[in-house]
């Protein structure tokens, strides 16, 4: 179904066509001609979102439902666990961390924490003092111990956290990450730590690890799981400086002075967990000879009837693919303030179909648009509720560093091949005929312009430049394109950038192979969690990504390039970039730091396990007459103080 037809339908009545003079008689035409798959589209959507609700509670402040529209539902409302921008603003809701962004995400306001503290020790050491009105959606109090059992637990490799990296800015995080890697599996210790002096340093430090974690001649450990876990519980007290002074009392202590640690504590990684319900849900796996690992249900996360949250809402309903509910929890300490009483995410693939639902006044809000030309038609009407949001986010190609791939050495492991590829990709022609929705060319990682004092390294940038392209990928032994094998390119045709994602690829598999010579470029678009997945693996050449900042620091973007960071899904390694990274950390004048993170940055572009194409920007449909989201280039939305009155 093409999109021309939104421009003729007013919000509130599904089949009411507007006379307006500026829709042209082809937009009529075109109706005409698939008007039967019009009915057939908005029958469908009647049927699949014309579910009752159950009936909102009383309220004397009118507070209604918010609902809005999202190609894709979450990937995983596990909040040590996920990395999906979908995931946390539904965690967000869910979860309640120690600070919150405020309505329009320009600053920092107390959470589960009385205040934002000060910082002691020398910029190491934090205070936080926990509301004592603070409860579970059980009614349980939130207390210092369930940010505790978090954070370790979002520490363990067990958890195999996205963001463990996060809290290795806690003093001892990264050692007791490393120190529990090499307990369960003593070989991980050498893809955990690369250089030998430093594995020996730390083995030094820890005299008993390898004996603890022997195996017997037959592979299976000497020490029981059990054994095993009281070690890991007493070495996480010794190490890690994530401590609960009493039950409304968290103190942490840093490695070094971090300038950005209280923005972390509003991130959904740093939220509290039920440890007296989640321990319920939790075990040891493992094979005969494997070690076991500590691992919680997964199916716990998105179950109704399971899951405890400490945030403004509960859970009541989720169906995948379908639809998402959350209703105010009843014990949310400060559920007077919120704005309504409930959010309901429908989970509409096609984006055509989500514009008719808003103008049927069927949601609120749709996420973002993605089909390119759909884009384009809202914008050149001048639709009123289409709203080019900017962000602080980077989309991006990103190409595969392992030696080898499948038994076979990777061509993509030399820079110089990288180079040819980031360097024949014509961003001006992306932005502006594919794209057309706001977004901006961009040659950094980092988005210019969004880091106070930091001076992004647009010298060290590889624009397009398709002679110089030639000339590398001749140097690389591929002269004309000879003898390189097919290149995968892998998008997700579904979810996060739909549609767009292929139709930029197209563009690029064309560049590369009529600029390079590139004999076959083969694009592979599957569904948006199969994408993930395959991303995650590194079952990939090259790939589409794209990464929203979480926190005001150019080490958002950074970090996931280091070595042994878990969101490095191309293995991606140079000493030289690692020990900018960890130049930067210790560095405590806060202008010098930035030049360090330049340095990083300039490197990195210059070594090109990423090609950096456009800085985002979200085209979102809503009616700003009637809501106030509170949009902001940081996607830090307080969707529970967003105010919905009831019809």
């Amino acid at each position: 179904m093409g999109s021309a037809l939104l421009f003729s339908i007013d919000r509130g009545s599904c089949m009411g066509f507007s006379p307006a003079a500026r829709y042209t008689s082809g937009m009529f035409r075109y109706l005409l001609v698939v008007g039967g798959m019009i009915l057939l589209a908005i029958g469908t959507a009647f049927v699949s979102f014309d579910r009752a609700l159950s009936k909102l509670p009383d309220d004397p402040q009118n507070r209604g439902t918010l609902t809005y529209a999202d190609t894709s539902g979450p990937t995983n409302l596990d909040p040590n666990k996920t990395s999906a921008s979908v995931d946390f603003r539904l965690l967000k809701c869910m979860y309640q961390t120690l600070l919150v962004y405020q309505f329009g995400g320009e600053g920092l306001e107390p959470g589960v924490a009385t205040a934002i503290p000060e910082p002691t020790n020398g910029g190491r050491t934090y205070t936080f003092n926990l509301r004592e009105e603070a409860r579970w959606s059980d009614g349980e109090p939130v207390i210092a111990q369930d940010f505790v059992y978090a954070w370790r637990r979002a520490l363990l490799p067990d958890t195999a956290s996205d963001y463990a990296g996060l809290l290795y800015k806690i003093e001892g995080g990264e050692d007791f990450h490393n120190w529990r890697a090499a307990l369960v599996n003593f070989e991980a210790l050498e893809e955990k730590i690369k250089d030998d002096d430093q594995r020996a340093a730390f083995l030094e430090r820890f005299p008993e690890l390898e004996a603890q974690a022997a195996v017997d001649a037959d592979g299976r450990a000497l020490l029981t799981p059990e054994q095993k876990w009281a070690l890991t519980e007493a070495m996480f007290d010794e190490l890690v400086g994530i401590k609960a002074l009493d039950d409304h009392t968290l103190q942490v202590t840093l490695e070094v002075p971090t300038a950005f640690f209280l923005e972390l504590c509003a991130f959904p990684t740093f939220s509290p967990i039920p440890e007296h319900v989640v321990e319920q849900y939790t075990q040891f796996v493992g094979g005969d000879k494997n070690d076991a690992t500590v691992r919680t249900d997964s199916t716990y996360w998105g179950d109704p009837d399971r899951v405890v949250m400490n945030g403004a809402y509960t859970l009541s309903f989720y169906k995948l693919k379908s639809r998402l509910v959350l209703d105010q929890n009843p014990h949310y300490w400060a559920k007077d303030t919120m704005g309504n009483l409930r959010i309901v995410l429908e989970i509409v693939e096609d984006e055509t179909l989500a514009i008719l639902l808003f103008k049927d006044g069927q949601v609120d809000w749709i996420v973002g648009i993605s089909q390119p030309e759909l884009k384009k038609k809202l914008l050149s009407s001048g639709y009123e509720h289409a709203h080019s949001v900017p962000n602080a986010g980077t989309y991006y190609y990103q190409y595969n560093c392992r030696a080898e791939m499948d038994g076979k050495p990777n061509p993509l492991a030399d820079r110089r091949v990288r180079q040819a590829l980031s360097m024949c990709i014509n961003r001006q022609e992306i932005v502006d005929n594919v794209m057309g929705s706001g977004e901006s060319v961009s040659l950094t990682f980092v988005p210019a312009d969004q880091i106070p004092g930091y001076d992004s390294p647009n010298d060290a940038a590889l624009g397009y430049d398709p002679v110089r392209a030639a000339e590398l990928l001749a140097e690389a032994g591929y002269p004309g394109g000879e003898g390189i094998p097919k290149i995968d390119l892998l998008v997700n045709a579904t979810g996060t950038g739909g549609g767009a994602n292929v139709d930029i690829a197209v563009v690029i598999k064309k560049v590369w192979e009529d600029e390079l010579g590139i004999r076959s470029v083969n694009i592979s678009q599957p569904i948006f969690q199969v994408y993930l997945e395959e991303s995650k693996k590194g079952n990939f050449m090259a790939r589409r990504a794209g990464w929203f900042g979480d926190y005001r620091d150019p080490t958002t973007w950074l970090d996931m390039l280091q070595s042994s960071d878990p969101n490095n899904d191309a293995k991606y390694s140079s000493p030289a970039y690692d020990a900018l990274l960890a130049a930067a950390a210790l560095e405590v004048d806060a202008q010098k730091r930035l030049d360090l993170l330049r340095d990083a940055e300039a490197l990195l572009l210059q070594e090109a396990p990423v090609s950096p194409i456009y800085t985002y920007a979200t085209l979102m449909i809503y009616d700003a007459q009637q809501i106030d989201l509170g949009t902001n280039a940081w996607n830090n939305l307080r969707l529970d103080l967003v105010r919905i009155e009831r019809d």
